[in-house]
């Protein structure tokens, strides 16, 4: 079986910024700078850029209603378990995505932004969250796993006030075997490190632990961060051979998306034994040389190939793979002074191209590599796109959207193309949206696709309206507006019909910004009580008690839902109400 490193080939569609600040906690302290030198070892420069992804189960199955955070912003998934900032401030050099959904660890992907205004693209899979064991925590006690063993000593497990907690404690674990295909789809961050000496590398995983405490009524606890917790954790089968028999610990800080290195393990039997004194993903990894790697991937008629995955494999046969981004480019970090081999599967892992490549010394610009794509694994679209009187349009792009994920075609002397891969034989639905960007004219046309090539010409004829919110909070009016803000509608499906709800998001493009996220039960004309309504304004925090939403006029994908909404808000900071109203107009992707 092919084992992963994830060197972290960030290329990437659609994955974020660097990270949220608010993912902090007792048991995951920020450690972002060394204390012999206090340089942080990557940059921390922040750009303008989109980000788009997928989060699935562990059987590839898409989670709706998870909530992802990206920098400032936050929004849930759809029916699709995609998301999509379009334009927001991440940080270059490490971005991060963070998803949320109760019952399963937090997913969080780290990548390196491939340029400026580019969307990136990651597919993020959720741990669902397993007792492993429950204990006195004043006593202490030994938890078991099915891999891992737990030794706990008396009254190092404390509560939110850091006070001993008296009860039962529960240990809820998860182990990320690196032998998997999808390791790269569930492990935290890219295996970019900091080590002991503040230095940036690469890791090679050889076993990987999510934990948690949590309380009698689920509350969560952490460790005191004075007493050690003893770990066993067996190696996995395949890597017991060349597993070293010291290896460094590594745990992950979810405010900079990197691993950072605590301690070391040692090899006894096939397990690896070591000590933590506080909880969060846990990693016990070799370290490597790395460089930069730049590339770009196109198919056989020079199409870009976005959001594709693209392994490369070590000569250990140890593998990493990431996701190109819109333009088909991936930027990311390689073994140095090594000879790999890169591969692209297509979405039904066949193999269909592999090529030697390297080794490279230094920061390197592999070129483009073409790619031929056989049609039953793609769908392909091009065509004309002309303006209202038949002209061809000279300046724009067609935005594509296949069951959620959302690629673009540049317009070029009047035409475009574009090809995606897919495995399903079954149709998917597409939304092909030119914009004419010279007119400030578009169109919009939905229809069911299978694995093919399609020939669509396409008119930009209908004018192009800025999406706009506008609210009056605690005597402060605030306006979003497209395109200088960020304004998202989106239709989210639960498995209950009664769930269902449409998600109209606005946010400023600045730091710090104002944010706001109102649920609607439907888009029919009328009035109804929005099931859910949040409110981030001048470092406040608001959420919904009872807010109507009057909805006036309404259309299909590609037109408009305007409406007006007013009702009583709940400031969290003292809890008062405090009465709100505003109106919105947001066009229906």
């Amino acid at each position: 079986m092919t084992r992963k490193i994830l060197w972290l080939l960030t290329c990437c569609t659609l994955l974020l910024a660097a990270c949220d600040k608010r993912m902090v906690t007792v048991d995951n302290p920020p450690e972002t700078t060394s204390p012999s030198t206090g340089t942080p070892p990557i940059s921390d420069k922040k750009i303008q850029a989109g980000v788009q992804g997928i989060v699935t189960d562990a059987s590839n199955n898409p989670i709706a209603g998870a909530r992802v955070l990206c920098g400032e912003q936050n929004m849930l998934t759809d029916q699709y378990g995609s998301f999509r900032f379009q334009d927001i401030s991440i940080t270059e050099a490490a971005a991060v995505v963070t998803v949320q959904k109760a019952g399963f660890f937090n997913g969080i992907r780290t990548f390196r932004v491939t340029a400026t205004g580019r969307e990136q693209f990651v597919q993020i899979q959720l741990l669902p969250k397993a007792t492993a064991g429950t204990f006195d925590a004043t006593a202490g006690g030994v938890i078991g796993a099915s891999n891992a063993q737990f030794i706990f000593v008396p009254n190092q497990v404390l509560d939110a006030s850091n006070k001993p907690y008296k009860g039962k404690a529960t240990l809820t674990y998860a182990f990320i075997n690196p032998e998997r295909d999808d390791f790269a789809d569930i492990m935290p961050g890219d295996l970019r490190a900091v080590n002991d000496k503040n230095e940036l590398v690469a890791l090679q995983s050889f076993g990987m632990m999510a934990l948690e405490l949590q309380g009698d009524s689920g509350e969560k606890l952490h460790l005191d961060g004075i007493n050690n917790v003893t770990f066993r954790m067996e190696i996995p089968a395949t890597l017991r051979q060349t597993a070293p028999a010291t290896i460094p610990l590594w745990h992950f800080n979810e405010s900079t998306g990197l691993w950072q290195q605590e301690g070391s393990a040692e090899k006894m039997g096939n397990s690896y034994v070591g000590t933590v004194k506080h909880f969060s993903f846990w990693n016990c990894d070799a370290q490597f040389p790395i460089v930069n790697l730049k590339a770009t991937f196109k198919d056989d008629k020079n199409n870009p190939l976005a959001n594709t995955a693209v392994q490369i494999t070590r000569n250990n046969n140890s593998s990493t793979y990431g996701y190109t981004d819109a333009a088909g480019e991936i930027s990311g970090l390689v073994p140095a002074n090594e000879q790999v081999t890169i591969t692209i599967k297509d979405k039904c892992g066949e193999v269909i191209f592999s090529k030697k490549a390297g080794p490279w010394s230094t920061d390197t610009n592999a070129g483009t590599f073409n790619i031929t794509i056989n049609p039953q694994s793609r769908l392909s679209f091009s065509g004309k796109v002309t303006t209202c009187d038949g002209a061809a349009v000279t300046k724009g792009v067609v935005n594509i959207q296949v069951n959620g994920v959302h690629y673009a075609a540049p317009i070029l002397n009047g035409n475009y193309t574009a090809s995606i891969l897919r495995c399903e034989t079954t149709t998917a639905t597409v939304t092909l949206n030119p914009v004419d960007e010279a007119a400030n004219k578009m169109s919009t046309t939905t229809f069911q696709a299978a694995p093919g090539d399609y020939t669509r010409d396409l008119q930009a004829c209908d004018a192009i309206q800025a999406s706009t919110v506008t609210l009056l909070l605690e005597g402060q009016n605030t306006t979003f507006i497209t395109p200088t803000d960020s304004i998202l509608f989106s239709y989210h499906k639960s498995d209950t019909a009664s769930a269902n709800y449409y998600l109209i998001s606005a946010a400023q493009k600045t730091t710090p910004s104002s944010q706001l996220n109102m649920e609607l039960p439907d888009i029919k004309v009328g009035t109804s009580v929005a099931p859910y309504f949040s409110v981030s304004m001048s470092g406040n925090n608001y959420y919904g008690q009872s807010v109507n939403i009057t909805i006036t006029s309404t259309g299909v994908a590609g037109e408009y839902v305007e409406g007006s909404f007013s009702g009583n808000i709940q400031k969290m900071q003292g809890g008062t109400l405090v009465p709100i109203s505003g109106s919105f107009k947001v066009r229906i992707e």
